[in-house]
């Protein structure tokens, strides 16, 4: 029984020690069989998986599609970590999107943003079937990028770097809204564009403090300062909106801005409060607006032009064959003020200033686009010719309408003006000249090639001219300006207040002092003196000079102010009843004299007629040749001269006037006429008058006293005879006008015969 026990026991053991061993086997081969165990999760996390996937949407339309190849969520929280991100940003109508990509980066998914502290590329415009093979598309390069899926927004304040599809960029700090379609370049914005097959490989290259750049609108906005350039030309400012059409530049507005065009050792420049500047199909400039304060500079080896207004509007044309568009028009608005300063010559001064004002002027430019090739002004203008040169005159020309034309060097060929014309020319300084101001309906003038100053000026129409006291007007004038000479054209007339002169022509040299007046010459001359002063010189010595005094000829010249003068043809001077008449007529002032040749004709006052005290009584006195000197009062007449008073004629070959001092004749109310002498086969005749019979007389000598009324012969064989009364000779004849009394006186040896007829 006992023995029983104990195998029951044993055997019992052996079976469980089977189990027991049965089961450590069984575990172990469990164990060999079962996959590893994972090891613990770190406690911040809560999952970690592989292929996570995450997408937003609007009703049916996709806003964003995210997948990354592994994530890890972080415990107690809805960010993730993910790595080999990519996001897909769809726009509002779905039929493109935006790809985000990066090696690791956050997800809030709570809040659906991301953020990436590494390096991100995003592409932007993407169909939905992916990048075609070929195509370009605006690519981003930066990092520490956030996304905000909510707002459609990425941003990043950290460099960034893009390509476009034609061009490249860079910049620091960025957003972009994927719904707006909107790049918010934070600062430093740098943008180059691709080269421009039209402008032999240009790129535009654009610059800003900050830039904004709207898709739809295809429009970019640059500040607070902006560059946008292409080859030579460009335009800077602060504020700047720049306009594209199908990626290419079309428009570019900026404020406060500069455009320029420098080449080829040439610049323009234009500035304004606000510009505009206008881009055609082949990337040329083809128009452009400054407003506000606008200002052009266009500047060459040949000189500076400098054009100011409240506006300006460019007009550019591109030659053909030419890469770049060059200025061609400019209209200038609102207080228009142009300057062209010409370059020095290697010899010589440097031309005149020109600077031209008006409310409105159209300049069009040479080709290249830095010379002026004509000013013209739109409305009343003001042109101002500043000489560089102290010896020169300065002009300033005014008109309704202005317009002046250049040649190659900036150097003006011609000038034109009409309506309300005004030309005032100021002599240089430290000479005591005066101004001279002209006025007309029209003018043109023509300059000097070489010099670029000005060779002829015309003006006509209501010609008017002043140069201090002296005033003249014409239908026209024509001025020789380098000799300084005038010619008054049509109906010519000078005055000043010592006379006034007319003809159909008149020359004015200045230079010479030298003045012509040609056909039906009139003039008119007072002599003007202080009260009490000496008589001046002049031909008024043989008149009165408290009266004008008259002339006529068919040609007058004179010299150094009036002070020589002759007149030529059918020449006549008068006052009142004296004059002189002859084909030619020679004044001298500084010498006090008088001479006439051919057929000379003077006339003088001899005293006041016997019944009629008002009327004058005249001796005229006819010769071929006349002289007469103020300085003893003396006219001497020679080849066939005659003189006629009243009822009596001298005959004689010559003749011998002195005249009475001009004080003594005015007071008295005597005759001009002293006394006269004839000389040379003298005759003399008497015409018969009421109760007396004519006499003639004969001698060598005539003397005639004008005070006595008597006559002296003698010389040769004098001898008078009268009808009725006889005759008689003498060595001396002595007789008297008004009475008939006659004295008789022989020489020593020689006996004087008296021959009386009788009444029967």
């Amino acid at each position: 029984m006992k023995k029983t026990r104990w195998a029951l026991l044993t055997l019992l053991v052996l079976a469980v020690a089977a189990v027991v061993a049965g089961y450590y086997v069984s575990q172990k081969r469990n164990a060999l069989l079962a996959p590893v165990k994972p090891a613990l999760l770190p406690k911040e996390l809560h999952s970690l998986a592989n292929g996570w996937t995450w997408s937003h949407s609007a009703g049916d339309r996709p806003v964003v599609e995210a997948r990354a190849r592994d994530f890890r969520q972080i415990k107690d929280s809805s960010n993730f970590e993910l790595s080999e991100v990519e996001f897909k940003i769809f726009n509002k109508t779905g039929d493109a999107y935006d790809l985000v990509q990066s090696q690791r980066a956050d997800f809030d998914q709570e809040n659906e943003r991301l953020y990436s502290d590494g390096e991100v590329t995003i592409v932007l415009g993407l169909p939905p079937a992916g990048p075609q093979p070929g195509q370009r598309y605006v690519e981003i390069h930066t990092s520490g990028l956030t996304y905000d899926s909510k707002k459609a927004v990425s941003s990043t304040d950290r460099p960034v770097r893009f390509l476009l599809p034609q061009g490249e960029g860079s910049a620091v700090g960025a957003e972009y809204d994927s719904m707006s379609r909107r790049l918010w370049l934070k600062s430093e914005a740098n943008l180059l564009g691709a080269p421009h097959p039209a402008r032999g490989g240009e790129r535009l290259h654009v610059r800003a403090g900050e830039l904004f750049y709207h898709e739809v609108e295809q429009k970019v906005e640059l500040r607070p300062w902006s560059s946008v350039e292409r080859g030579a030309q460009g335009i800077k400012g602060t504020f700047s909106t720049v306009y594209l059409q199908d990626g290419d530049l079309k428009k570019v507005e900026t404020l406060q801005g500069e455009g320029f065009d420098v080449r080829d050792g040439r610049e323009v420049r234009f500035a304004g409060d606000m510009l505009e500047m206008n881009y055609g199909p082949n990337g040329a400039v083809t128009d452009a607006v400054s407003a506000g304060h606008a200002r052009l500079v266009s500047s060459s080896a040949a000189g500076v032009n400098t054009i100011t207004g409240g506006r300006v509007d460019l007009q550019f044309t591109l030659p053909p064959g030419a890469l770049q568009s060059e200025l061609a028009v400019a209209f200038v608005r609102d207080q228009a003020r142009i300057e062209n300063v010409v370059a020095a010559p290697p010899a010589g001064p440097r031309p005149d200033t020109r600077v031209l004002t008006a409310d409105w002027v159209k300049v069009t430019m040479r080709p290249g686009g830095e010379e002026i090739q004509r000013l013209e002004t739109l409305s009343a203008g003001r042109l101002e010719m500043l000489p560089n040169d102290a010896a020169r005159w300065k002009r300033t020309l005014t008109a309704e309408r202005l317009s002046a034309d250049y040649g190659p060097g900036n150097r003006p060929e011609s000038m034109h003006a009409v309506n309300k014309v005004h030309l005032r020319s100021d002599p240089p300084a430290g000479t005591r000249l005066e101004p001279r101001l002209t006025w007309s309906d029209n003018l043109e003038a023509s300059f000097d090639p070489d010099t670029g100053q000005m060779g002829e000026l015309h003006q006509w129409t209501n010609f008017r001219y002043q140069e201090g006291a002296r005033q003249a007007t014409a239908g026209g004038a024509r001025f020789d300006v380098p000799q300084d000479r005038t010619l008054l054209q049509v109906a010519a007339r000078v005055w000043d207040p010592g006379g006034v002169t007319t003809a159909d022509t008149m020359t004015l040299d200045q230079k010479d002092n030298h003045f012509v007046a040609e056909g039906r010459v009139t003039s008119t001359h007072r002599e003007s003196r202080p009260a009490g002063a000496a008589s001046a010189p002049g031909p008024e010595a043989m008149f009165a000079s408290n009266q004008p005094v008259h002339a006529v000829a068919q040609r007058m010249e004179s010299w150094n102010g009036n002070r020589r003068i002759e007149y030529r043809g059918s020449a006549r001077l008068w006052q009142e009843g004296s004059s002189v008449q002859a084909e030619e007529i020679r004044v001298d002032r500084e010498a006090r004299s008088l001479a006439a040749q051919g057929r000379v004709t003077n006339i003088l006052v001899d005293g006041q007629d016997d019944k009629d005290k008002q009327k004058p009584r005249v001796v005229t006195i006819l010769s071929d040749e006349m002289a007469y000197s103020d300085g003893n009062r003396r006219a001497f007449y020679t080849g066939n001269v005659r003189l006629v008073r009243d009822r009596m004629t001298v005959n004689s070959s010559e003749l011998e006037a002195f005249l009475r001092p001009e004080g003594e004749a005015q007071s008295q109310g005597q005759s001009r006429l002293e006394r006269a002498t004839a000389r040379g086969k003298v005759d003399i005749r008497e015409a018969a008058a009421p109760g007396v019979a004519p006499r003639k007389a004969a001698a060598d000598i005539a003397e005639y006293f004008s005070g006595e009324e008597k006559v002296i012969l003698r010389g040769g064989r004098p001898q008078i005879e009268q009808a009725g009364r006889g005759s008689a000779t003498g060595a001396e004849l002595t007789y008297y006008l008004d009475d008939g009394r006659l004295q008789v006186s022989g020489r020593p040896g020689e006996r004087a015969e008296t021959h009386h007829q009788l009444k029967r």
